[in-house]
């Protein structure tokens, strides 16, 4: 009988590419992120259910300039970008094409785009 539980073999399974995990005697998971510029360990508890991951930020470079209501976000490769609230939770990813993108429809507030504060007003 396996002494992990689904949740935590399914977690292990989605982070393996992207961090290296250790599980301690307690069943909590710890995890340290490879090449992401916030560097802390960011911890995961099952009996809790709170689950904080690092930012993550856009493969390729991009530049973002605020047009009106709406981002202009350029870049020189399709790719996916992250976005999160200003607090810290995920808000949603958006399919860069090559070239120039257009977000709009971000409600008015503060981003956390490609690990840097964009305010939306």
């Amino acid at each position: 009988m396996c002494r992990y539980s689904w949740k935590k073999v399914s977690l292990w399974a989605l982070l393996t590419l992207f961090s290296t995990v250790s599980a301690s005697a307690v069943d909590r998971v710890s995890i340290r992120a490879k090449a992401d510029s916030v560097g802390r360990d960011v911890s995961f508890s099952e009996y809790t259910h709170i689950y904080r991951t690092k930012r993550v930020s856009s493969t390729y470079p991009i530049k973002i300039k605020m047009k009106g209501g709406s981002l202009l976000v350029t870049s020189q490769h399709s790719q996916m970008l992250p976005v999160y609230k200003g607090n810290g939770v995920f808000y949603g990813l958006f399919r860069l094409n090559k070239g120039t993108n257009w977000i709009s429809g971000l409600p008015k507030g503060t981003y956390i785009i490609n690990n840097s504060k964009v305010t939306v007003s």
